[in-house]
């Protein structure tokens, strides 16, 4: 009879569940999984959307309960007021209420033998854990502990976001619809939105890049922000989170040790999204090690890191727009009729469309497209 080969999955957000799921559907192994959080879940610092064309593409299933708002419209807007509306006959994607989202793969994974260890922590060093584990998956986030095992270098300035955000009451907006808002004096080189989460709520943020924070505290900007579109309104929820918005690296693997989610990062370089990006890698890796062969989870991802290369390529191409190109992108795509259900897709299509009427921008952009 041989022994079950143990795994140590740290952190219990969306893709170390998913790698967790992933294994136990598939084989038989002893999967352990180290949350610092009392409870799986807790006090989600993201605003929950989920594209629908990635859903799709992860083969994610998504239960109805879970989802909270389903979104028809995404409205683009430029630092004078006009906007780019993306409408479709189908939904774009969808708002989950994360904390029941996460809770529902952690009943399925436990429900399939894992053993969750929930506020607890990795206190003991890597080589502790590599005594009694053939595997070790770090699933915890930008500050990932496994990833400073490793010595790994961290995060540019430029490549973190610092997002906050607050849940509010807002009962007049329209519960299919998106709102981004770009300009420097709203989030320089990011964005501030506008999310629908049911019962009349909206949630509400921004995030700007470290190297840009400075004197001008993102907590002031987005009260500034608010204050813009809410006349009166009550405060619920407030939380913040540091996003990684970095290239994914070309090697995720190091000997036993795999990174996903955030602390590889995964993370969607442009928008900051990650949830279906970091269930994507843990369902890689996962698949990875039940073929005995970790080093295939590098391959199993080649197309996400594909996709987000040409997202981060995105991301300083619009981040290199002063407030005036802005205001003439958005001009430009009025009448624009998208062509798929891809947000990013549709970006890059408004940027094609931006050099064919302001020429004068290829040579500006054309050092971040390389």
């Amino acid at each position: 009879m041989t022994t079950a080969k143990k795994v140590l999955i740290v952190g219990a957000g969306p893709s170390g569940l998913a790698c967790a799921e992933q294994i136990l559907t598939n084989t038989e192994f002893e999967v352990n999984i180290i949350e610092k959080n009392s409870v799986v879940g807790e006090n989600p610092r993201c605003a929950g959307g989920v594209s629908k064309y990635l859903v799709e593409k992860v083969g994610l299933s998504i239960s109805e309960q879970c989802i909270v708002a389903k979104i028809r419209k995404v409205r683009i807007y430029a630092p004078d007021g006009n906007y780019w509306e993306l409408k479709g006959n189908e939904d774009y994607g969808y708002v989950l209420d994360r904390t029941r989202f996460q809770q529902n793969i952690a009943n399925i994974v436990e429900g399939l033998g894992a053993k969750l260890l929930l506020g607890h922590s990795v206190s003991a060093g890597l080589k502790f854990y590599q005594k009694y584990y053939n595997y070790i998956v770090g699933a915890d986030g930008p500050t990932s502990a496994v990833r400073q095992w490793l010595n790994l270098p961290g995060f540019e300035p430029s490549d973190i976001h610092l997002g906050l955000q607050k849940t509010i009451t807002m009962d007049s907006y329209p519960q299919d619809t998106v709102e981004l808002y770009f300009g420097e004096k709203v989030a320089p080189h990011g964005y501030a939105w506008i999310f629908p989460c049911g019962s009349g709520l909206v949630r509400i943020g921004l995030g700007i890049p470290l190297s840009k924070c400075g004197d001008r505290l993102p907590v002031q900007l987005l009260n500034r922000f608010i204050e813009r579109h809410v006349y009166e309104y009550q405060e619920l929820n407030f939380v913040g989170k540091m996003i990684p918005t970095a290239k994914m690296p070309e090697k995720g693997v190091y000997g036993n040790i795999a990174l996903v989610g955030d602390a590889l990062p995964s993370t969607d370089p442009f928008t900051g999204g990650g949830i279906c990006q970091g269930i994507a890698s843990g369902k890689a890796v996962g698949q990875a090690i039940t073929e005995g062969k970790l080093e295939n989870y590098d391959y199993h991802i080649k197309w996400l890191r594909k996709q987000n290369n040409r997202r981060y390529k995105l991301k300083r191409v619009l981040y290199s727009l002063n407030d005036q190109d802005f205001n003439a992108l958005v001009q430009v795509m009025k009448g624009f009729t998208p062509k798929t259900m891809s947000i990013g897709k549709e970006l890059r299509h408004a940027i094609l469309r931006l050099l064919w009427h302001k020429p004068r921008l290829i040579k500006k952009f054309f050092k971040y497209l390389r």
